[in-house]
């Protein structure tokens, strides 16, 4: 009767073990989930206050196929709600103007001028571009926290070849200061952001491409 009565004893206290941790769980998981709409919400709170940005970046992309890391370093400039300009320096001296959904690739060693209709599909080979639309990454992304700082962006529909996007957060005026993509084949895009400016008011004129004297012009934009 004894070992019957501690064999219940013992079943009654283990449900009650497990009934625990399951709601233990269930507190970290919302508390977790709440932790992640805050973030977000304050993230594209400061985005929807921000008209234009610019500054300087260092590109760092891991290429798979060969096994290379890649630096390259530029400037860029952004003006909501569509148009965007970044430049890198040499030696890949090329250039980018987003205008609407017009889109100018100019690289400048092979005074050549690739131009094109912007997509949603085009981030993976036009990272920077994502800055544009962080203010609404609710409606393309799933999102968690995988550290205190740091947003994890997982695409709802298909993104280019993209597969996961990673924000490291700051609380200053510019809420986002690295982002690295993470593409289906292995490779690895990382950026950082360098002397950001908010609100400086430019002129929309800087984003009206010019074409250079005597340069060829690819148009894939029909």
């Amino acid at each position: 009767m004894r070992k019957e009565k501690a064999q219940s004893n013992f079943h009654i206290f283990f449900l009650i073990f497990i009934l625990l941790i399951a709601h233990y769980s269930l507190f970290i998981g919302v508390a977790a989930a709440s932790d992640v709409d805050e973030v977000v919400d304050r993230v594209q709170k400061k985005f929807a206050g921000i008209i234009d940005i610019k500054g300087t970046f260092v590109q760092k992309s891991y290429i798979k196929d060969i096994e290379q890391t890649q630096e390259y370093s530029g400037t860029f400039f952004i003006k909501k709600p569509s148009r965007m300009m970044w430049e890198y320096a040499a030696p890949r001296d090329e250039k980018v103007i987003i205008n609407n959904l017009d889109t100018w690739i100019y690289k400048k060693s092979q005074n050549q001028v690739i131009r094109t209709k912007f997509t949603k599909e085009a981030y993976s080979q036009v990272p920077i571009a994502l800055l544009g639309s962080i203010e609404n990454i609710r409606a393309d992304f799933d999102i968690t926290m995988p550290e205190k700082n740091a947003l994890q962006l997982a695409p709802k529909h298909r993104v280019g070849f993209i597969k996961t996007i990673v924000l490291e957060i700051t609380p200053g005026e510019m809420p986002v200061k690295m982002f690295t993509i993470f593409d289906t084949y292995g490779n690895i895009i990382m950026i950082k952001l360098r002397d950001v400016k908010i609100n400086s008011g430019l002129d929309d004129s800087m984003f009206i491409f010019k074409t250079p004297p005597g340069a060829e012009v690819f148009d894939l934009s029909q």
